[in-house]
């Protein structure tokens, strides 16, 4: 779906909704039918196995098969180990990991073997190495949304294989306002380190965020569960405006919001040009002084010819419908893209809004062009997601239902038409779903 260069407006070019209000749109055409179910990600039988390794295998573990292996020295650095990826077939989320050990005798014998790696996940693939007397166990869960690809570390200690740190990554995408981000957690130290790596429209360098997390006893080897769940405060992203007091705002700007909003809190910002040929504007979000009943809002600070930035148009309250919500705010192709978002338990509640100005406006004074909600849930390795995205310009909504169950994706969408509504202004505006009950309600049950 892309917005339209209609006469009252006249946008310079047509202009896509941002990804981050139009993910899974499409063109209206009619609802197309349901996407084939993806294939297992089955693996090929490992045959590079030592044919002692192999015999020990078939006796411990009957009806299963090698997909991949890594050799080295776990724990001395005179006996050679063996870490072994081991599924039934056709099953490839019920895959093990088995550690076989040198004999006296030349023989290998099984030490130990986890648990499943990917349980319920029949896309996932599952792969190891052995270096630095570590055992990596790498898991690529391709269906996830928060984390593709998880790689847990196991070291020995008391002779015991123990975990003993774990790094989770999701890549940000064609997502324009979402960061990849990954995590890596020192489980024998609690040292956490938290990274956000630069959008496709934001060139600000890689940030880091240091924290700790309390120790927790030593998990073993052989019980412990590879799910994201299993090590909640380890792998709990930190939400974006977190990490935007590293970031520095113009002194110019600081000293402009001083004098207009006194007391009030920079939580986050963005920089690009809101209009045509015009250099880079400033959107700015605020957290009012106290606890009175003022509410966040947005400020914009519009760049001057000479140098120096002027207050522009002020927002309604962003968050009063969703108190303590994550606000992100993104200048991108000379729009705005405000995005609030809520988390309660296992659920994710999601509002992004785009306002744009017409190109011959020099002031900038932005109308609402766009909106999308997104509610997803998470049951165990089961995802559910629905979204629904209206241009307010043209009318047109579509409606998106994306499961995930037991790793098999199911998708199905709805188009339809909505009366087109008088321009709705920046300044003021609240963000309120409630007072687009319409554009914003969920009205597509396949």
């Amino acid at each position: 779906m892309r917005f339209p260069d209609p006469a009252h407006l006249r946008l310079a070019a047509p202009v896509a909704f941002l990804a981050v209000l139009l993910a899974g749109c499409a063109s209206h055409a009619p609802a197309p039918a349901p996407a084939p179910e993806p294939r297992r990600a089955e693996q090929p039988a490992d045959t590079g196995l030592p044919a002692a390794a192999a015999r020990a295998i078939a006796q411990r573990f009957p009806g299963m098969h090698p997909v991949g292996h890594s050799a080295g020295h776990l724990q001395v650095d005179d006996a050679d180990d063996l870490a072994v990826v081991l599924a039934p077939q056709g099953q490839p989320s019920e895959a093990i990991v088995a550690v076989l050990v040198t004999g006296a005798g030349g023989e290998y014998r099984v030490a130990t073997n986890s648990r499943p790696t990917a349980p319920g996940c029949d896309t996932c693939t599952t792969t190891v190495d052995i270096a630095r007397k570590l055992l990596s166990v790498h898991v690529m869960r391709p269906s996830d949304p928060d984390f593709e690809r998880i790689t847990w570390q196991f070291g020995y200690t008391d002779d015991a294989l123990r975990l003993v740190n774990v790094t989770a990554a999701q890549p940000a995408g064609d997502d324009p306002i979402a960061h990849g981000y990954a995590i890596s957690t020192n489980l024998v130290t609690g040292a956490k380190v938290d990274t956000l790596d630069p959008t496709q429209t934001d060139t600000s360098r890689r940030r880091e965020l240091r924290s700790t997390v309390p120790l927790r006893r030593a998990i073993a080897f052989d019980t412990f569960d590879f799910t994201p769940p299993s090590l909640g405060p380890e792998l709990r992203r930190q939400p974006p405006s977190a990490f935007e007091p590293q970031e520095g705002l113009p002194s110019a700007a600081a000293l402009l919001l001083r004098r207009a909003f006194p007391g009030a809190t920079v939580r986050a910002y963005s920089a690009g040009p809101l209009r045509v040929d015009g250099p880079r504007d400033l959107v700015v979000v605020l957290d009012p002084p106290g606890a009175g009943d003022t509410d966040t809002a947005l400020a914009l600070l519009l760049a001057q010819p000479d140098g120096n930035l002027k207050l522009g148009a002020t927002s309604g309250p962003v968050t009063r419908g969703c108190h303590g919500c994550d606000v992100q705010v993104l200048i991108a192709h000379r729009a705005l893209v405000v995005q609030t978002t809520s988390v309660d338990g296992a659920d994710t509640h999601i509002v992004g809004w785009q306002f744009m100005a017409a190109p011959k406006d020099k002031a900038g004074a932005l109308r609402l062009l766009g909106v999308r909600t997104v509610l997803a849930s998470r049951s165990g390795t089961d995802t559910h997601r629905y979204v629904n995205t209206t241009n307010l310009v043209t009318g047109d909504k579509l409606d998106v239902v994306e499961d995930v169950v037991r790793g098999q994706r199911k998708r199905a969408e709805h188009a339809s038409k909505l009366p087109v509504r008088l321009p709705i202004p920046f300044a003021g505006f609240t963000f309120d779903t409630s007072k687009l009950d319409a554009e914003t309600r969920r009205d597509f049950n396949p």
